[in-house]
């Protein structure tokens, strides 16, 4: 979510509730994308291999009133080549659905399903003479369900979702390994209960949020991924003094559990999220954000990572049809299981144009740096990519 996305979505939780679901006439576009990349480290290691990439994207998104509620839905397919690493083409495909019942006034219920499919591929071992590479295909499906209800003076949150990543196997290019598993399965089951009330002014926020990673019980020794829980309990508050100044401070604790995290982890920890947004001009506009928190899906430790993120944003309108981004990103990862931790600091310039008809050119600059305790592992590299996307 973009910086001040968490500002506007609690500054608005009251409305959220009043919004019609299901609008009168019903809507479907058709969106397209296309792209070419220069990147000088592909595939983000130490082998750093450039590449140029070509990406090209179709899709089909819309919505659908029915009696009372809203159906959604959008289906988008991504082919992406590499002339030079064929193993590393990519065919994704998203597809997804979901319905918004309003009951009555108070009451609202919203359901989400996705599926995604990736066939893609990496680098598996770079050698002088050749590289050794790998393609994979995963699935991941994701449903989730919210209850919306006005009580107890403000609106109350009931979500539950569940992720499922499926890894496949490994089929090795060339061929001089056999398909092998590589990674193991995973879900993440989540449940939160918000609520949230004008107060002050401005709006104020309670949450309580558990996460449990599951996986399964003949995957964990032989691939290292072990499951864990995580509960947290916050306090948040947002305030818009003026059309120009809006802040967000939310604060808590957050506590993982597992079999197999060490004694000497520290398993309570601060959860922390603070973000402001000024609008300097009608042609500027500044982010700026800091969160620190757990996270259980799909990390690189074995367990779970302790995740701090920085990151600052300015948005600028240099012309009518031409605007210019600037965003810093900061991230430190403490890892649960392993006594170990990496940082990544990215840089990205994003140059856009207005062409007219619901499309825009955008070229955008690049640049990671990713350090490790071990600095034999750090590596960084820098991408160019010149994007054009449009709806009709």
């Amino acid at each position: 979510m973009r910086v001040g996305g968490y500002i506007a979505l609690v500054l608005g939780l009251a409305c959220a509730c009043g919004a019609r679901a299901g609008e009168k006439a019903d809507e479907h576009n058709v969106t397209y994308k296309s792209g070419i990349a220069y990147d000088s480290n592909y595939f983000a290691d130490t082998n750093r291999l450039s590449a140029i990439s070509l990406r090209a994207g179709f899709g089909l998104n819309g919505k659908i009133a029915l009696e009372g509620a809203e159906l959604r839905y959008s289906l988008e397919q991504e082919e992406v080549r590499l002339p030079r690493y064929r193993f590393a083409n990519e065919h994704n495909t998203i597809a997804a659905l979901g319905l918004t019942k309003r009951f009555s006034e108070k009451l609202e219920w919203a359901l989400e399903l996705r599926g995604t499919r990736s066939d893609a591929g990496d680098i598996f071992l770079h050698l002088p003479e050749e590289d050794i590479g790998y393609r994979q295909l995963d699935h991941k499906l994701e449903a989730s369900s919210q209850l919306g209800i006005l009580a107890l003076g403000g609106k109350n949150t009931l979500t539950a979702s569940v992720a499922s990543l499926m890894k496949g196997k490994a089929r090795f290019r060339p061929a001089y390994f056999l398909p092998t598993r590589l990674e193991a399965n995973e879900a993440l089951l989540s449940l939160k209960a918000e609520h949230a009330r004008s107060l002050g002014g401005g709006e104020a926020g309670l949450t309580l949020a558990y996460d449990r990673i599951a996986v399964p019980e003949g995957q964990q020794e032989k691939y290292e991924r072990f499951p864990a829980n995580t509960l947290r309990g916050s306090l948040a508050y947002g305030y818009r003094f003026s059309d120009r100044f809006a802040v967000l401070v939310e604060a808590g604790f957050t506590s993982i559990s597992g079999d197999e995290i060490s004694d000497k982890v520290k398993r309570t920890r601060p959860y922390l999220r603070a973000e402001a947004e000024v609008k300097a001009t009608e042609r500027i506009a500044f982010g700026a954000g800091f969160s620190q928190d757990y996270a259980l899906f799909d990390p690189d430790d074995p367990i779970a990572e302790f995740h701090r993120r920085f990151q600052f944003v300015i948005k600028s309108r240099l012309t009518e049809k031409v605007g210019l981004d600037l965003a810093l990103h900061r991230v430190h990862k403490d890892w649960i299981y392993y006594n170990y931790d990496t940082s990544e600091r990215r840089l990205v310039a994003t140059l856009s144009f207005d062409t007219g008809k619901n499309s825009k050119l955008e070229v955008e600059f690049n640049r990671l740096l990713h350090g490790e305790r071990d600095t034999d592992l750090a590596y960084s590299g820098s991408s160019i990519t010149s994007r054009f996307s449009g709806t009709f």
